[in-house]
């Protein structure tokens, strides 16, 4: 899916350039040069990011991003400013805009300021995915663990092995009678658990034999 842009500017001449700008550059481009118009739009949209002119009718550039960083944090917003609002510009950092831009500028340098903008979004959303993966590893190893009644950790083979090496959670001698039965699921989350058990045997995060106990461990507790 393309970034979502919203360019905001009261210049017709200068949003319509930046339109085709970015157009250009495969983006999913929104253009407005009213600020009451821009926040509605921010309200029914969702926008990866906003350039916005400061000086605007209806609404501030200002008000933009107050309105965006209030309700959409993960937005980010590149003001446009004049020479006599550079105060206001960084300020406007201060409450969480990306970066600004002064007028006049050339086309070349809001293509980088973009450039880099959006580059820190992928990081930052790319950096949240692979935190969502790490937690739901977590708590796949932790059913796996409270299945089989042990608190003790996963013991890696020592050293760095020359062919695929099985890591497992319990040794081949462990049998049932150490299995707790504390847990009584459900036959919905039966399934549930099964599925994310076998999806540890299929990442070799467990052994078959250790996927063999955990299942008969929850038909047993289904009982």
């Amino acid at each position: 899916m393309p970034y979502r842009l919203l360019i905001v500017d009261d210049d017709t001449d200068l949003l319509s350039i930046l339109g085709d700008i970015f157009r250009e550059e495969n983006y999913a481009v929104t253009l407005c040069s009213d600020g009451s118009e821009a926040i509605q739009r921010c309200q029914s949209s969702f926008f990866d990011l906003i350039i916005t002119d400061i000086m605007l009718p209806g609404a501030s550039g200002i008000d933009i991003l107050r309105e965006v960083k209030r309700n959409r944090p993960e937005t980010m917003v590149i003001l446009i400013t004049g020479y006599a609002s550079l105060e206001t510009a960084i300020n406007a950092i201060r409450e969480g805009a990306y970066d600004y831009i002064t007028k006049p500028f050339k086309l070349e340098q809001i293509k980088l300021v973009v450039k880099n903008a959006l580059e820190k979004i992928a990081l930052i959303k790319e950096n949240k995915e692979l935190l969502k993966k790490l937690e739901q590893a977590y708590e796949e190893l932790r059913l796996v663990k409270q299945i089989l009644g042990t608190n003790t950790a996963p013991k890696l083979t020592h050293g760095i092995p020359s062919t695929n090496t099985e890591k497992t959670l319990i040794s081949d001698d462990l049998t049932p009678h150490l299995m707790t039965d504390r847990m009584r699921l459900s036959a919905g989350s039966f399934v549930n658990d099964l599925e994310r058990i076998s999806l540890l045997r299929d990442k070799g995060l467990i052994t078959t034999r250790e996927f063999e106990i955990c299942k008969a461990k929850l038909l047993q507790n289904l009982r």
